[in-house]
């Protein structure tokens, strides 16, 4: 049985050794700036802290959920019941005389992109303007025109059910379109191994600049609360993958809005929170969006962003 909520900071400095937070708003850990509040927060600053974090809650059978940057997360309106672990160890090295870069989960992807660039490394330019974190590229498969960082992921360490050290190969994962087994075991990723290719700069530059520009166009500006694509591209019976945003472009999802939230003007795929949108905002936006689909084309839109509900628990 865990422990009354009020034993419970303490008991967390004691293990982990740095304060635990209560009360914290979520808004101000997603891009969407939408969220309630956490019972508890910490954000990890070395991998010890991952590890101290991730006993002390499966000792304690205490509820949590692990994020990064939340550019692709959706928070419930009522917060969370339980602790909210922000990854935040960052680390990149290379292996001198080959092209494997070791990384750290906490890792902004941005900057395993400009290391890349800067080491002459290329493999990774499609990457160019992704968000988030690389445990988070891993974790939903993020890629952009056709490639994705399952492709390069060549091995990983990560944290099974029962806490102890694994190093796996990347068909652990069992990559798909914006997908891996990690959505379904909720393993914790704490290092991951990338094999990249020699290049020359200048062309690597050149692509990386190429794939922002195609990337900047259709997409709201960053000043602008979002959360990136909110649905994947379905794939159609005959095998094509088809753009969620052309098919929303023709049920006029363009013009749709409830609350705080509108769909951009400039791309259906993009739903965005005008000021004050709640999470329920954004949800029946996107049945509303899902069902107009489904009604027209018979295909089923599936989110791309995460829901996290103030009752989760891990599987």
């Amino acid at each position: 049985m865990s422990p009354p909520a009020v034993s419970i900071p303490r008991l967390f400095q004691e293990a982990v050794e740095r304060p635990l937070r209560r009360r914290v708003s979520l808004r101000r850990h997603s891009s969407f700036r939408i969220g309630g509040q956490a019972d508890f927060f910490f954000a990890a600053r070395s991998l010890t802290e991952v590890k101290s974090c991730l006993r002390f809650v499966h000792e304690r059978s205490l509820p949590y959920y692990i994020i990064g940057s939340g550019t692709n997360m959706l928070f419930a309106d009522g917060g969370f019941r339980g602790l909210i672990l922000k990854n935040e160890v960052r680390g990149i090295n290379r292996i001198r005389g080959e092209g494997r870069v070791v990384v750290l989960a906490g890792t902004p992807l941005a900057d395993l992109v400009s290391f890349a660039l800067e080491d002459s490394l290329e493999g990774i330019e499609f990457a160019a303007g992704i968000p988030g974190t690389v445990g988070g590229a891993v974790f939903g498969n993020a890629g952009a025109w056709g490639l994705s960082i399952g492709q390069l992921l060549e091995e990983a360490v990560i944290l099974d059910e029962q806490g102890q050290e694994t190093r796996v190969g990347k068909n652990h994962f069992e990559f798909g379109y914006r997908d891996s087994s990690l959505k379904r075991r909720h393993l914790t990723v704490l290092e991951t191994v990338f094999r990249l290719r020699e290049g020359d700069k200048g062309l690597i530059k050149a692509k990386m600049d190429e794939n922002l520009a195609k990337r900047k166009s259709p997409c709201p500006s960053p000043k602008m609360a979002y959360a990136g694509s909110f649905f994947k591209n379905p794939v159609l019976p005959d095998g094509t993958r088809m753009a969620a945003g052309s098919l929303l472009e023709k049920v006029g999802a363009k013009e749709l809005k409830k609350g705080g939230a509108r769909v951009y003007p400039g791309h259906a795929n993009f739903i965005l929170n005008c000021g004050g949108a709640t999470a329920e905002d954004i949800r029946a936006l996107a049945r509303t969006m899902k069902a107009r689909v489904k009604r027209k084309f018979g295909i089923e839109l599936k989110e791309e962003v995460i829901y996290l509900p103030a009752g989760f628990s891990m599987p």
